[in-house]
């Protein structure tokens, strides 16, 4: 059965970028192979899902290109409380017709990440 393996992002700003998922999803920088290209790889439960590729274009992609990547979280108020002290702007909402919730993070450069939660019963 196909499942997804990671996202590759291209990033003008990789420290800034790194920051960002360390601070949201709590990711760290892991072994990345010798490519011929500059890039970074971020890890969460020891596989790297997050690869990074140093661009140089002038500008952020245009919206709609890439609108976002979807993560589980276990423990939302703590998550929570990490968005709200990082300043990144964020906005949450429930699903219709289910017990899950879900918070948009907005990063640098454009990115968008969804973090699902299950609702308190």
């Amino acid at each position: 059965m196909p499942r997804l393996d990671h996202v590759t992002i291209e990033t003008r700003d990789a420290p800034r970028m790194i920051g960002f998922f360390k601070t949201v999803l709590g990711v760290e920088e892991g072994y990345r192979p010798p490519f011929p290209s500059p890039g970074h790889w971020l890890y969460l439960d020891d596989r790297p899902v997050i690869h990074l590729s140093l661009t140089s274009r002038s500008s952020d992609f245009p919206l709609g290109i890439f609108n976002h990547i979807a993560f589980s979280l276990y423990e939302f108020a703590p998550a929570l409380e990490r968005i709200k002290a990082s300043g990144y702007r964020y906005e949450y909402y429930d699903i219709p017709d289910t017990d899950l919730g879900q918070v948009f993070v907005y990063g640098p450069e454009g990115v968008k990440i969804e973090l699902q939660y299950k609702r308190p019963a």
